[in-house]
């Protein structure tokens, strides 16, 4: 008969393979190993941004530099041409004085004064003598194309016609013929209140005039300005062919760039 001895393995002599080693180590409360040597405790790795996030949030900066930027340029600009603009009016100002022109209807002359009774239509053609007096010392006045002279009678228009183009020179008076035609329909209130002007010699009428005008000094043209001419005079007769009468006159003359 066979017996079978259990005999125990031999106690290990010599090295140990790391690999036979346990599979998990103690820690103790500051994050050493139990029995072993101290070290500092262990943190998280700090917040890092993905590579996304940074450059997107670098283009937005960039963007945002950019626009604050040309915004300040153009203050700059703004602020620059302001002041400039600002010396030169100044620098006109106290060199040239500038004043503003004056203007007086001398003449109304009626060449033809039509009312068919009908229909309210009517039919007229005028001539005004307009003195243009130009005040100033250094500065000529062109007048230019584009002019435009309105003549009404208690808000209906009558006629229309247009100033001269002309250069009037510093320190000067010029008298200027302006023809005015028209026809229009006034209707029956108007008529009938026309009839009633005329034969009591007080025949109300509004001139309207607007005209582009340029400031020159010598042959050099400063600035363009517009001038609006408001005008309401009372004559005595639209009657044709008889001397008409200018009994009153009102002048608001505005000039703007």
């Amino acid at each position: 008969m066979t017996h079978t001895l259990d005999i125990p393995p031999p106690p290990f002599v010599g090295h140990r393979d790391p690999l036979d080693g346990p599979k998990y180590v103690m820690l103790s409360e500051n994050n050493s190993v139990a029995g072993g040597p101290q070290h500092p405790p262990l943190r998280p790795p700090p917040y890092r941004r993905s590579l996304h996030a940074y450059l997107s949030q670098r283009r937005s900066t960039k963007t945002g530099n950019c626009c604050r930027s040309c915004l300040c340029c153009f203050c700059c600009f703004l602020l620059v041409f302001i002041v400039l603009v600002a010396a030169l009016l100044l620098y006109l100002r106290f060199t040239f004085d500038p004043r503003v022109p004056s203007y007086k209807v001398e003449h109304f002359d009626v060449e033809a004064f039509d009312i068919q009774p009908g229909n309210s239509i009517v039919s007229m053609k005028f001539a005004i003598t307009v003195r243009a007096v130009n005040p100033n010392k250094k500065i000529g006045i062109r007048y230019r194309e584009g002019s435009s002279v309105l003549i009404g009678y208690k808000g209906a228009r009558l006629g229309s016609g247009r100033l001269p183009i002309f250069y009037q020179r510093p320190r000067n008076t010029t008298k200027m013929v302006v023809a005015i035609k028209g026809r229009s329909k006034v209707g029956a209130a108007r008529q009938s209140a026309l009839f009633g002007n005329e034969q009591a010699g007080d025949v109300p009428l509004h001139v309207s005039v607007k005209a582009p005008l340029g400031l020159a000094v010598g042959q050099t043209e400063l600035v363009k300005v517009k001038v609006h001419i408001d005008c309401t005079l009372v004559v005595d007769s639209l009657a044709p062919g008889k001397k008409v009468t200018i009994k009153s006159t009102d002048y608001n003359v505005d000039v703007k760039l």
